[in-house]
């Protein structure tokens, strides 16, 4: 699972068209970015091997950069984790996602040199290797 993989479901899920991966278009009032989260799991090998081994967790910072109205930004950022945490069995060309969590509230990050209010979201996905 890639930030990529997390960009393409989000679009998808959130019914968006500018959610890019490991970056954000910052001339763009309303985006969101994906990033792989700097704290991932140890990676767990099942007994019998890696070849037995198909689910896997990975984290991801969704990071919601919305108008330069720190309300509206907020309610973009929780309705988006709600959409993130509901997500059940979908399927991408890479994976099959098994559930997404969010475990805690969306955070504040501040405003970009634009006046942008932006919103991080940390995500944890528990996925099998298609």
């Amino acid at each position: 699972m890639t930030a990529l993989n997390m960009a393409d479901v989000l679009a998808d899920v959130l019914s968006l068209d500018a959610v890019y991966a490991g970056r954000i278009d910052a001339n763009q009032d309303r985006c969101v970015g994906v990033y792989n989260a700097r704290n991932q799991p140890a990676r767990r090998i099942c007994i019998g091997g890696a070849a037995c081994t198909r689910m896997h967790e990975k984290r991801f910072t969704v990071l919601i950069h919305w108008t330069d109205n720190p309300s509206q930004a907020e309610a973009q950022a929780e309705h988006a984790a709600a959409a993130i945490e509901r997500i059940r069995n979908y399927r991408t060309e890479d994976a099959g996602v098994i559930r997404f969590a969010v475990p805690s509230q969306p955070v504040p990050v501040g405003f970009d040199e634009r006046g942008i209010a932006e919103y991080a979201i940390e995500t944890k996905v528990i996925y099998e290797e298609a």
